[in-house]
């Protein structure tokens, strides 16, 4: 079952499931949220930097390698992606970032304006200063106010999604994976082949790089129910 919480990203987002895989996210996104995906060789946070003081807009990012990078203001973002990285993992990191754009950009913009109205876009916008109750409020409430950047750093291995991760790190890998492998779908190609061979499976058909893929398959257990392994139970000493 989709956690309360995905299911409203997912909803908020306004992308359709998709039909064919592996999914061209990059291209829906362009088509139905205000967010850009760029390309770039190498990637640095200082290639981000220069590419938007090219365009008019400086920020201050400190210099890292990384798989991506998202910038958002005013209900609208940019995802900046490693154009040297394979396919796959390409795919997982626009979906990621756009994950971060929908869940602390986009979600905390609508529930803001939902609480204070229209007025309130401004303050966002950073047209005007906040009152002190839309300072508090937005403080309680997390919601952003002015330009946000998240940047996806890339480990020794490359690896992404394992070890210990913020939560807003695994909210946006769980809600890139829903878009790019939906849980239901994934579930029934789980089903569809020999064990010791998912992570194999589920790489291939959805697009995922395999460090992705058994990551999910543990997510995808654990949201069945699946108990863990247990070497008491293994053994029959739980009996009685």
């Amino acid at each position: 079952m989709m956690p309360p919480w995905l299911k409203e990203a997912v909803n908020a987002s306004g992308l359709p499931a998709p039909e064919t895989f592996p999914r061209d996210l990059a291209l829906d996104v362009s088509l139905l949220l205000r967010v850009r995906p760029v390309p770039l060789r190498s990637l640095t946070s200082e290639k981000v930097r220069q590419w938007l003081a090219q365009r008019g807009r400086d920020v201050e990012i400190g210099y890292r390698r990384m798989h991506g990078c998202m910038v958002a203001w005013e209900g609208k973002g940019l995802v900046f992606f490693d154009q040297d990285d394979s396919p796959d993992e390409q795919r997982f990191t626009v979906a990621h970032e756009v994950g971060h754009f929908v869940l602390d950009h986009l979600q905390p913009r609508m529930r803001a304006l939902a609480f204070f109205g229209e007025s309130i876009q401004d303050v966002l916008d950073e047209k005007r200063d906040p009152t002190p109750e839309e300072t508090l409020t937005a403080a309680l409430e997390d919601v952003p106010i002015g330009v946000q950047i998240h940047l996806m750093d890339r480990g020794p291995s490359g690896a992404i999604g394992t070890g210990t991760v913020a939560r807003s790190e695994q909210r946006a890998d769980r809600l890139a994976l829903e878009w790019l492998a939906p849980a239901k779908l994934a579930l029934e190609v789980l089903r569809s082949g020999p064990e010791g061979q998912e992570e194999q499976r589920l790489g291939q058909h959805f697009g995922l790089p395999l460090a992705v893929a058994e990551t999910y398959v543990r997510i995808l257990r654990r949201e069945q129910g699946r108990p863990r392994f247990s070497i008491v139970s293994f053994l029959g000493e739980e009996a009685g």
